[in-house]
């Protein structure tokens, strides 16, 4: 049995605090590598962990900020120039998707040349919130919830051969986030501020106030906003760590 890992790409707020890279996380399972958002930074952060856009196998966006989808165009002209990808590539998110990142791709580079070299065949799937759904016959179940934020976002755990791993993506405390955390084993969970973050993103504060949520899970915290490591490292939460980019958890 391959163990699963959790590669932290990125961990950083939209303001890239305290130099972090733009949110991506790339999961490493045995039914293959899943990306979960891709960040204005993502390519760079690919680079530091000695990986290629080749390895990417799905992408998966919680929501379509700018932060978590900035990096999509730099994406695809790696993966069309350099990479020489064939293999066709799916990517899930919640509406608006396929408007969205064919816009923004468009948008970057509104030369045809570019789209005429593409020699791989794009999916995109949308995805509703309370749904489950398998991943190519892979055996990979992905199950979605609704979270609170600005832009409709969707949170997701994927269940890989006994690993359940919760992702947030940007929310607010809400019944969504603790249906997903009740589903998980694993946790990477947005952590914005360390006082209160208000209705649409997590704070420290929300942590402290919930901790019975998260006993006997293993939480990591992403999104980060400046001081909330500092503040978690000076007063720990029992499970629960500040990831950093270039982070590897091995479950």
């Amino acid at each position: 049995m391959k163990q699963a890992k959790i590669h932290f790409l990125g961990t950083g707020d939209a303001w890239h605090s305290e130099g972090r890279h733009h949110q991506a996380v790339l999961l490493r399972l045995a039914e293959g590598n899943v990306l979960v958002d891709a960040g204005s930074t993502v390519c760079l952060s690919l680079d530091h962990a000695g990986l290629g856009t080749a390895e990417l196998d799905r992408i998966f966006i919680t929501h379509l900020h700018g932060d978590h989808i900035a990096g999509w165009p730099f994406l695809l002209l790696r993966m069309v120039f350099q990479d020489e990808r064939e293999r066709p590539l799916t990517i899930s998110g919640p509406p608006g998707t396929r408007e969205t990142f064919e816009s923004l791709a468009r948008l970057c580079y509104s030369d045809s040349s570019l789209y005429e070299k593409i020699a791989f065949e794009i999916l995109y799937e949308e995805l509703p919130a309370g749904e489950r759904r398998g991943v190519d016959g892979s055996g990979l179940l992905v199950d979605t919830f609704a979270m609170a934020h600005h832009a409709t976002s969707i949170g997701y755990v994927f269940s890989s051969e006994g690993s359940r791993i919760g992702i947030s993506g940007d929310t607010g405390w809400c019944p969504g986030l603790e249906r997903l955390v009740g589903a998980s084993d694993t946790l990477v969970l947005e952590c914005t501020t360390v006082e209160e973050a208000g209705a649409k993103h997590l704070s420290l504060a929300d942590f402290r106030a919930h901790q019975g949520f998260f006993e006997g899970k293993r939480t990591f915290l992403v999104h980060l906003g400046a001081g909330v490591d500092a503040a978690l490292a000076s007063e720990p939460l029992a499970g629960v760590e500040a990831a950093s980019d270039g982070l590897v958890a091995v479950l």
